[in-house]
């Protein structure tokens, strides 16, 4: 018995709670990866719905976090719901929102933009061209009508001197039928045939996390990035130089974090560990 409760101490110390410290750290500001943190494609993720419920009773201000392009914040939040996640628009943070911030603080009015309606209408306030003429930056995020035209269009908007911006970097998008190719591959596309390196905004990229933090009035002690992914999630958070916890629910399992290098500040099994 007491070899067992030895055995269970280890175990729980290792797998919930990386680091040298039994408890878990008040955060101010916790920002939140959504697919594997939240829900996991169709499926809710246990104990999602009542950490969110605890941020809100706590008046602990939170932010979705999240690389999709495709949907403006109004849109993830109405998703929220499906996994009885109750939230507003205020507290999603896409990558297009990032996007618009650093194309505002380069001065850009004039884009070519590959992607969805997401990121269309959150550049809406820029001067959307048709033709590489006069463009200052091709803005990339996923576009599932993809085709060569547009990218014959952003290849020789680049090539007279056009900023490539990708919203985010991901490789593999998943659905409900498997994982299918995400904006990642559309942005190399674009590198590959002008010789140019991206400006990434969304995670790991640190512009995504810094114009977030902008948002509020918190160092950056009182900050943590709460996700799965260890590529992303947690790695924007390295990059900032803010706290970073993982959960064991998603992408990277805790196996595959002890062979990282960098590892976050906590490792969690679940959501249920940051309430309080």
């Amino acid at each position: 018995m007491k070899i067992n409760l030895i055995w269970w101490f280890y175990r729980y110390v290792n797998r919930n709670l990386w680091g040298n410290s039994m408890t878990i750290k008040d955060y101010k500001l916790y920002l939140i990866d959504l697919d594997g943190t939240i829900y996991n494609g169709e499926k809710k993720i246990r104990y999602a719905k009542e950490f969110v419920e605890y941020l809100n009773d706590k008046n602990i201000d939170y932010l979705f976090l999240t690389n999709n392009s495709t949907k403006e914040p109004k849109d993830v939040a109405e998703h929220l719901k499906k996994f009885d996640i109750k939230t507003s628009e205020e507290h999603v943070f896409t990558s297009s929102d990032a996007t618009k911030i650093y194309l505002e603080s380069k001065g850009y009015k004039n884009l070519y933009v590959i992607g969805e309606a997401g990121v269309k209408n959150t550049l809406s306030s820029f001067s959307q061209k048709d033709t590489e003429e006069d463009v200052e930056a091709v803005v990339v995020g996923l576009d599932r009508k993809l085709t060569y035209e547009k990218l014959a269009i952003a290849t020789k908007a680049i090539l007279n001197g056009a900023e490539l911006v990708g919203t985010n970097p991901d490789t593999l998008l998943p659905t409900a039928h498997g994982f299918v190719p995400s904006n990642g591959g559309q942005i190399k596309y674009l590198e590959y045939a002008t010789s140019t390196t991206a400006t990434i905004i969304g995670k790991p990229s640190n512009i995504i996390m810094e114009s977030a933090i902008k948002l509020f009035n918190y160092r950056k002690d009182e900050i943590v990035m709460v996700g799965d992914n260890y590529e992303t999630d947690i790695m924007s958070g390295i990059n900032s130089e803010i706290d970073t916890i993982h959960v064991q629910t998603g992408v990277t399992s805790f196996e595959e974090l002890k062979e990282k290098e960098k590892k976050p500040t906590y490792s969690i099994e679940n959501l249920y560990q940051l309430i309080k």
